[in-house]
């Protein structure tokens, strides 16, 4: 297979017929799907040769463009999977891969199957190394934006802590962070099935511009009135009727901060709408937040922590 090719199809920018013609030659033996976990391995090491600077964090992130070129900056990959050696074996025993994306950043990858995937910050996809093989089942703590290649041979599976979803070939959205005690699922095309993550008896399906939530066993279904709470995969933050301390904590995991309200009264503040672009920054963001909620914050000289507080209550940040 031409490794030009197969990079191609490793950085998202292979065509369908591109894509299916690099999966029919996995497939077709042990030595050619040999062949390209070593160079999906060499290509993801590759990736790693711009060393992060972990002392100093700023509050910084870059556009998706960016990620769909230099992935490896922005997700720790586990080769665990792929075992590289001079007596490479291949393990009849799928091992799991990780892709982590880091706290302020976001990724998107594709699957062996054709499947693509957004990763928001803080958030973990686990997946066997023969992924697409026998099945297809991710395991998310996070969110996640998926289009999912149809196969309905083969349905996709997305395990989370609270529940599960099953799909074919559907495009939709999936935010469950383990120990939220929250999960959400927005279906854009295609159908949805969802699980508790314990049995087999479906909870309910989604239909198109359906969203489903389960907050701490409290479960909600409704039509969801527009998609712009998804392009976060775009770099735009859009917030509709959100509660005060609910933007807070995507903050922190957008910008890799922490946040701390020094007033619990500022948190009862409900329906907040505003729209941003990444670039803007969390100081342009709270601070048009601030004219409509009125609070002050000051962000420490690191900038990796802000405190939140009323006018008359000032504090010292610590350095």
């Amino acid at each position: 297979m031409n490794q030009e090719l197969l990079y191609k199809y490793f950085k998202g920018t292979a065509s369908i017929e591109e894509e299916k013609q690099i999966l029919d030659w996995v497939e077709a033996s042990e030595e050619n799907r040999e062949a390209y976990l070593k160079e999906r391995m060499l290509f993801d090491v590759s990736l790693f040769s711009t060393k992060q600077d972990n002392k100093k964090k700023t509050i910084r992130l870059m556009p998706m463009l960016c990620w769909a070129a230099r992935i490896a900056a922005a997700v720790i990959i586990a080769v665990s999977g792929y075992y590289m050696t001079t007596n490479y074996i291949y393990n009849k025993d799928a091992q799991p891969q990780t892709i982590t994306v880091p706290a302020g950043q976001r990724a998107q990858i594709t699957l062996a199957d054709g499947t693509r995937v957004w990763l928001n910050a803080q958030s973990t996809l686990t997946y066997a190394s023969d992924f697409g093989r026998n099945d297809r089942n991710v395991e998310l703590d996070g969110e996640a934006y998926f289009e999912v290649a149809k196969n309905k041979k083969l349905p996709f599976y997305v395990h989370t802590e609270m529940h599960k979803v099953r799909v074919v070939g559907t495009s939709f959205n999936v935010c469950a962070y383990k120990g939220s005690k929250e999960f959400e699922t927005t279906l854009v095309e295609g159908i949805v099935d969802i699980y508790p993550s314990c049995n087999n008896q479906v909870i309910t399906r989604l239909q198109k511009d359906e969203f489903f939530a389960n907050y701490d066993g409290r479960c909600k279904k409704t039509i969801l009135p527009s998609y712009e709470y998804l392009r976060w995969k775009e770099g735009l933050y859009c917030f509709d009727d959100v509660p005060f301390s609910g933007i807070l904590d995507k903050l922190e995991k957008y910008y890799n901060v922490k946040i701390t309200v020094t007033s619990p009264r500022l948190l009862t503040h409900e329906g907040l709408t505003g729209k941003f672009r990444e670039q803007d920054g969390i100081e342009h963001i709270l601070r048009a937040i601030s004219k409509e909620h009125p609070f002050k914050f000051r962000i420490n000289e690191n900038k990796d922590s802000i405190i939140i507080y009323e006018h008359y209550c000032p504090v010292k940040v610590d350095k």
